[in-house]
């Protein structure tokens, strides 16, 4: 049967996300963003194109670049002619900002695009687990709850926002990054779906979903401040977040670890390592 490789347009919704969710660990920003974004209906910098490799009229892979540069693929074979094919229909001035996925692909990706010296500011191989929210260990809260940040929040989440940046490599110690932390403590608190753990009326840690399908949640956003550290208070915050997600329907979770620290946190509430997903931010042109 003959390969066909071409761009997917709004037809192609259901049967994409049909793929995707086929390998939902490993693809939830692309399917976050086909949920949010749909195909070609949106300038936002997360909406994307994407690339489909079909062979006898069923999606064998699918890579993508959103309007803001960032590539993501999912494709089990067939990753160097999906990405010909995606440069040759591509501005030849387009700038690739990042690349996202599971570790093996990526490092095809990377390749068939020509960027494997390219300079990056961040480029991380990170620890990759997945939840069966029917396994899922809710620690006793001792005195802590759970809920949504308020506004009176802000300060403290804006102080962590830079805090989580400085610490996990994604910013430096400048105004840009703190201009930047301010920005997602702010778009956090408006989605909806991060929450705040509070114990004698003081926030101990904070957690979120960086996407969150029907079916599964990407748990991202996770910190506790260095003084409210080793109680549990990371855990416990996301398995309460899990456990209110589970009441609502969804089945799974996945998340990335940045350390050995927190995968001993996330296995305790019952999170299983099946993989590595890598995180690439690209150096900008002028660097």
């Amino acid at each position: 049967m003959r390969v066909i490789l071409r761009e997917a347009t709004r037809d192609d919704t259901l049967r994409l996300d049909a793929f995707l969710a086929k390998r939902h660990e490993t693809s939830m920003f692309l399917r976050g963003n086909l949920r949010d974004y749909s195909i070609g209906r949106s300038d936002h910098p997360n909406a994307m194109r994407y690339f489909l490799r079909e062979k006898g009229g069923a999606i064998q892979g699918v890579a993508a670049i959103s309007n803001s540069g960032t590539l993501m693929v999912q494709a089990p074979d067939g990753i160097a002619e999906i990405a010909r094919f995606m440069k040759e229909n591509l501005r030849e001035d387009t700038e690739y900002t990042a690349m996202l996925g599971e570790s093996g692909q990526v490092a095809e990706l990377r390749e068939a695009f020509g960027m494997q010296d390219a300079p990056t500011t961040f480029d991380d191989v990170e620890p990759l687990f997945s939840l069966d929210l029917d396994n899922l260990v809710v620690p006793a809260n001792r005195g802590s709850s759970l809920r949504k940040p308020v506004n009176e929040d802000i300060a403290v989440l804006e102080k962590w926002a830079f805090a989580y940046m400085i610490e996990t490599g994604l910013g430096q110690d400048n105004d840009e990054t703190r201009d930047k932390s301010k920005h997602d403590a702010a778009e956090r608190m408006k989605s909806g779906k991060m929450r705040v753990l509070v114990k004698n009326g003081d926030l101990v840690a904070q957690t979120a979903f960086n996407a969150v399908l029907p079916d599964t949640v990407l748990v991202g956003g996770v910190y506790t401040p260095p003084e409210r550290r080793v109680r549990g208070y990371a855990r416990l915050a996301v398995a309460l977040h899990l456990a209110e997600a589970r009441a609502a329907g969804v089945k799974n979770a996945v998340l990335f670890s940045a350390d050995e620290n927190a995968s001993r946190a996330y296995r305790a509430i019952g999170f299983e390592q099946i993989g590595h997903y890598t995180i690439t931010f690209f150096a900008p042109a002028d660097i």
